[in-house]
């Protein structure tokens, strides 16, 4: 599960500003934010990444996406679900469609609600290879 997008199946699920993914990626991991980078070509679908280091763990990275739909995540299994428990904390309560969390491969998704632990998230992946999405 490691590579994770976020973003809604829905038309108006999910907008997340740049400006409002740059104050929440510093406001929730404060000092391990070792980077903020914005991506420079104007073709690239990112438009700024940000990179998280701890000691004893591998560095991950947090991407968002240009057009606001969406933002991706590289690390550990850990990492993606504490990832995905942070993006959905920084969306409306009540947003315009559902917010899915679906590994790169498009494998499995899981929906991501506000108040969801790490173990609604392991238990509410869907394996599209048994449940395909409509």
């Amino acid at each position: 599960m490691p590579n994770i997008i976020i973003l809604s199946p829905d038309a108006d699920g999910f907008d997340l500003a740049k400006e409002h993914f740059e104050t929440a990626v510093v406001d929730g991991f404060g000092a391990q934010v070792t980077s903020l980078v914005p991506e420079v070509p104007d073709e690239s679908p990112v438009d700024i990444a940000a990179r998280i280091d701890r000691p004893g763990e591998p560095a991950f990275q947090i991407f968002h996406f240009r057009a606001r739909d969406g933002i991706y995540t590289d690390g550990t299994d850990e990492q993606a679900i504490e990832v995905m428990l942070w993006a959905r904390s920084i969306l409306p309560e009540e947003p315009g469609g559902r917010i899915w969390a679906v590994d790169e491969a498009y494998n499995g998704h899981v929906e991501l609600r506000s108040g969801m632990t790490k173990e609604d998230i392991e238990a509410g992946w869907v394996d599209h290879a048994d449940n395909p999405p409509e």
